[in-house]
């Protein structure tokens, strides 16, 4: 399979120009096929800085134009990115190795956002404090953009997760520098050729590619950041924090996920079944959303852990436009963990169902096929740890108030998802479970929906008009009238 790329060059965009890397080569893989789809100079420390430097300077002009004049720029890219949609998913595709089924979806997700924020921030309003001085004052509370904001971005979803962030970000009139992760940074660097291509205002947005260890310290060590926003793993929100103590700065940070599925007798096992495969199959897994540990009543048990086998054991591994229903891995590590977690749950008395490998007849790609365990015990790492891969652990339960116990016992707090016909149930279990997304009876998702965790899973929302407001400070007026 050959999909045509618009571009074999890939340059940062920092102060409105595409410039490229000063630090080291680095080489884009694509996971389906091992193939090296991308070679170019990461961004050098100074360039970083260079970014920085040219997002604070360009602050005051942007976050002082009108939102009217800022939506035309807002609109202008959005339309701009609609008429690119197919060259942004064509380096989407062959970055991620994703299927295009699984992919197509993350370019619209970019119109959506810009432009559901923009009229988000058109709903803002100021807001009067009632005056306590018989009329000798007004109190007014004002909405003002933070400043510069450095958004560090996850592998799985480029684009979407993209599309999380600037939308805010330019609709609030902050000014920003965006890290796209280095296994998937082509098409993120393409959109920096897009907003040069339209003249978007030099130095609001800036596009670095480079190490997260090296970039990503520069990045949060900074002074000139007022908002460090990321998507990613625990451990990388805890870095991020810990290198960012050179001054106060505000965090918006959605991190890593195990997810909860309570499964009760009158749930419809067959759409609970759907969705908790089909997520496994869907980018192999690897979103931090997707199911994990299912807690499955012991009336329906045997039925549920028959029709979840049956459907994983439909699986056909391919990538891009391949005629398949489940892609790979990001990388070869990732393969090998999760052989680790199967091995660390089979020694530990688990039973392999389904799957539990990689395929066979693949010489080349990161795959490996959906795997539904029994027999977990909560101190597997399949239990414990954020899988992050096509790995569904099955556990019976009889008691209601166990599930939840068991559904609670992590350290993580993203999704999780109940499956009931009984609106007491209903009620019962999402007011006990301690996740900021409960979801019934299936998933839903959008621009308009808060998306975002508590515990280690991070602080602060993606979508809606939570976040918005994250991206701005409250200034206090008073007046005093005579």
């Amino acid at each position: 399979m050959k999909i045509s790329l618009p571009t074999n060059s890939f340059k940062h965009y920092i102060n409105g120009e595409l410039v490229a890397g000063e630090g080291k080569l680095s080489k884009v893989l694509c996971p389906g096929t091992e193939e090296v789809v991308a070679e170019f100079p990461l961004a050098s420390r100074a360039q970083v800085e260079m970014a920085l430097e040219a997002a604070r300077d360009a602050f005051p002009a942007w976050s002082a134009m009108s939102l009217e004049k800022r939506g035309e720029w807002i609109l202008k890219l959005r339309d701009a990115i609609k008429d690119e949609a197919d060259n942004l998913l064509a380096l989407l595709l062959v970055e991620s190795g994703k299927l295009r089924a699984h992919a197509a979806f993350e370019t619209g997700s970019l119109y959506n956002y810009l432009t559901f924020f923009l009229e988000q921030a058109k709903c803002n309003h100021d807001e009067t404090v009632r005056d306590v001085s018989g009329g000798h004052g007004m109190n007014l509370v004002v909405r003002e953009p933070l400043g510069v904001v450095v958004a560090a971005l996850a592998w799985n979803f480029p684009m979407h997760n993209m599309a999380t962030k600037l939308g805010p970000i330019l609709a609030s009139g902050c000014t920003a520098v965006i890290k796209p992760a280095t296994k998937t940074p082509i098409s993120t660097l393409y959109l920096g050729e897009i907003m040069n291509r339209i003249g978007f205002p030099k130095g609001v947005i800036n596009f670095v590619a480079g190490d997260a260890k090296e970039v990503g310290r520069v990045l949060s060590e900074s002074k000139i950041p007022a908002m460090l926003t990321m998507i990613g793993s625990s451990e990388g929100g805890l870095k991020m924090i810990a290198d960012s103590a050179t001054s106060i700065k505000r965090f918006s940070l959605e991190l890593g996920g195990n997810a909860p599925v309570i499964v009760t007798s009158n749930a419809d096992i067959k759409a609970a079944v759907s969705h908790c495969i089909g997520n496994k199959m869907r980018c192999a897994g690897q979103t931090c959303v997707s199911p994990q540990r299912t807690f499955v009543h012991s009336g329906i048990y045997d039925e549920f852990v028959k029709l979840a086998v049956e459907q994983g054991n439909t699986a056909k591994c391919g990538t891009m436009d391949d005629d398949a229903n489940t892609g790979p891995l990001i990388s070869k590590s990732a393969v090998e963990c999760m052989e680790a977690i199967v091995a660390d749950a089979v020694a530990k008395g688990a039973r392999v169902e389904c799957g539990g490998k990689r395929p066979g007849g693949k010489e080349k790609g990161y795959f490996f096929l959906p795997t539904v365990l029994t027999g977990v015990t909560t101190d597997m790492l399949a239990f414990r740890e954020e899988v992050f891969g096509p790995i569904l652990t099955v556990m019976p339960y009889n008691d209601l108030d166990e599930a939840i116990v068991l559904a609670n016992d992590t350290e993580y707090g993203l999704s999780s998802y109940v499956w009931s016909r009984d609106l007491n149930e209903v009620s019962k279990i999402s007011r006990s479970l301690q996740f900021g997304i409960i979801n019934v009876n299936g998933p839903a998702t959008g621009p308009s929906l808060p998306h975002g965790g508590c515990k280690n899973s991070g602080i602060g929302k993606d979508g809606s008009r939570y976040s918005l407001d994250e991206y701005f400070y409250l200034k206090g007026v008073r007046i005093a009238l005579d």
